[in-house]
C-alpha cells in the first residue's frame, strides 16, 4: 500500500501554503485518497489498479494547490485569473509594444524584403529582443501557478494582440463595406498576418519554452 501523505506532500510541494495549513491540506488529501483506495479494493481491485484509479480523482495537482490556497486565503476567482493570465499577458504585450515604439522613435528602420510587388518589413532588433518578453510573459505566469496553457497565452500575448486587431479590422470593413471578399488581397493579407503575427509568435514563443513544461511527479 503505498504512503499518501508522502505522495500527496510530493505533489502539492509547490502549493504556496504556510507550512502549519500545507500539514493539514496533506493529511486531509491523503485520507481522502486512501479512502478511495480501500474502495478499490473492496471491488476487486488489484493494489496497482486501486492506486491508478484513486490518484485519476486528481486530475491537475498544480490546480488543485492554487485553488486550495485561493479557498484558504480567501482569494476571489477574478482575482486569480488576473495574477495567473492578464497581468502576465499585460507585462509581454506592454513590454514588447513599448520595445517597438522606442525604437520607432530612435528612427531604427525596418528591413524591407520584396516579395514580388509586396513587401515584407521587419523591424530585426525588434524580433530578436521578443524571446525575452515571451519569457517574462511566462515566467510571471508560472509562479503565479498558470497551467501552461495559460502560460503560454501570455508568453504570446502581443503575438494574439496584433491577430485580435487584425481579425477586428477585417470584420469592421466587411461590415461596412470597405472591403469585399471578391476584390479582397488575400496574399497581402497573408503576407502581413505572417510578417506582424507568425514571425513574432515564433520569437516569443523561443523564449517561453523554457517555463511551460510541468514539473516531474514521482511515480508510484
Amino acid at each position: 500500500m503505498p504512503d499518501w501523505k508522502k505522495l500527496v506532500r510530493e505533489r502539492m510541494a509547490f502549493s504556496g501554503l504556510p507550512r502549519d495549513v500545507h500539514d493539514e491540506v496533506v493529511a486531509e488529501i491523503a485520507a481522502h485518497l486512501q479512502e478511495g483506495y480501500e474502495d478499490g479494493r473492496s471491488q476487486g481491485l488489484t493494489e496497482a489498479a486501486a492506486v491508478e484509479f484513486t490518484l485519476q480523482e486528481v486530475q491537475d495537482w498544480r490546480v488543485l494547490a492554487a485553488d486550495i490556497r485561493r479557498v484558504k486565503s480567501g482569494e476571489g476567482p477574478m482575482n486569480t485569473r488576473t495574477k495567473r493570465l492578464w497581468l502576465p499577458a499585460m507585462a509581454s504585450l506592454v513590454g514588447a509594444a513599448g520595445l517597438l515604439m522606442i525604437l520607432q522613435k530612435l528612427g531604427i528602420h525596418p528591413r524591407v524584403v520584396w516579395i514580388g510587388n509586396m513587401a515584407l518589413v521587419l523591424y530585426l532588433p525588434w524580433l530578436i529582443a521578443l524571446p525575452v518578453f515571451g519569457a517574462v510573459g511566462a515566467l510571471l505566469a508560472k509562479r503565479a501557478q498558470a497551467h501552461s496553457a495559460h502560460r503560454l497565452v501570455a508568453g504570446l500575448a502581443p503575438a494574439l494582440a496584433i491577430l485580435g486587431s487584425f481579425g477586428v479590422i477585417l470584420l469592421v470593413s466587411l461590415a461596412l463595406g470597405t472591403a469585399r471578399l471578391s476584390g479582397f488581397p488575400f496574399g497581402y493579407f497573408a503576407l502581413t498576418i505572417f510578417n506582424w503575427v507568425v514571425l513574432p509568435a515564433s520569437a516569443l514563443l523561443l523564449g517561453a519554452l523554457p517555463f511551460l513544461k510541468e514539473p516531474q511527479m514521482t511515480k508510484i
